[in-house]
């Protein structure tokens, strides 16, 4: 097993674990424990979700850090009230408050670093449901082994092996849902990649894994050029000047634009709204103007694209 760690990694540093009380979160713990890792704040959020099986998966968390002699953080979140209230689906509700329980215990024990039990078969569904919903190149290079989100630095040391070699704990808790097809992510695992395994004729886990390593350093190379793009195009005036945005490749048009309107607060610009955006770039004509997401608009005057803020 090839377990990707910090180099500081040891008695000394801290770190926190997200923890669910199943068996490759516990088998994380296992791990961490074993090379040295000894200063961890175990975090567990209750979703509330699952009744009575979501408590009783708190509690085994609560249960299992002294043992460590480690700190323990128990949190509670009603995350359908969540995904109604954001009308957003269950995992995306789920996945936002996990963030958020992660940022307030990060303030609380003065480290932002979280480990996360991701491992291989985790990232083929990612790539997967990336490659299918049309995420483009960063989507397909998958999660990083290290990555940064809302503050946090997320570390996935399962993330290059397989789950049939981690190593089973003694005790865990056996999560119902994941047999469940009322979540996307559980008819791919269940459903759609055993089929496309059995049509393939092999496994293809390790492939799969190996070109999101080849198009995270790819996508790495253009986010780098993008940044330069960007920083060269502004030249003290408010907007972009269209001689020199249109000159840029394509590849670079978009991202461009992408951390243009992400820099200035515009909230969530999917594809569709970048390719309105770029069209509007490269035209002299009709329309001038594009909506954007959270009531910002694009605009075009003068021999330049306006980003103008909601009313």
């Amino acid at each position: 097993m090839n377990l990707l760690l910090p180099p500081d990694c040891g008695p000394d540093s801290r770190f926190l674990l997200g923890i669910s009380g199943g068996r490759d979160s516990v088998a994380l713990l296992e791990s961490l424990w074993a090379a040295g890792c000894r200063q961890l704040v175990l975090c567990h959020l209750n979703h509330q979700l699952r009744g009575s099986d979501s408590e009783a998966d708190a509690a085994f968390v609560a249960e299992l850090a002294p043992g460590y002699g480690l700190e323990v953080e128990i949190g509670t979140e009603d995350v359908r009230a969540r995904a109604a209230r954001e009308g957003v689906s269950i995992e995306v509700a789920a996945r936002r408050a996990r963030i958020l329980f992660f940022q307030t215990c990060a303030a609380r024990h003065g480290t932002n670093r979280v480990f996360l039990a991701h491992h291989a078969d985790d990232q083929v569904e990612t790539i997967l449901l990336h490659l299918l919903r049309g995420t483009g190149k960063r989507g397909w290079s998958g999660m990083r082994p290290v990555s940064r989100l809302g503050g946090l630095v997320l570390i996935r040391p399962f993330l290059q092996t397989r789950r049939q070699d981690l190593p089973v704990p003694a005790r865990f808790r056996e999560d119902a849902s994941n047999a469940s097809d009322a979540f996307l992510r559980n008819r791919l695992r269940n459903r759609a990649i055993p089929v496309l395994r059995e049509a393939f004729g092999r496994d293809f886990t390790a492939a799969l894994c190996q070109t999101a390593e080849v198009l995270r350093e790819e996508d790495r190379l253009l986010e780098r050029l993008a940044e330069e793009a960007l920083s060269s195009l502004r030249d003290g005036e408010d907007g972009l000047p269209l001689p020199g945005f249109r000159a840029l490749p394509v590849a670079l048009q978009r991202r461009v634009l992408v951390r243009w309107m992400d820099g200035s607060g515009v909230p969530g610009a999917g594809f569709r709204h970048v390719e309105r955006a770029r069209a509007i770039g490269l035209s002299s004509g009709t329309p001038a103007k594009s909506n954007l997401p959270g009531g910002w608009h694009l605009r075009r005057r003068s021999g330049r694209i306006f980003l103008q803020p909601p009313d």
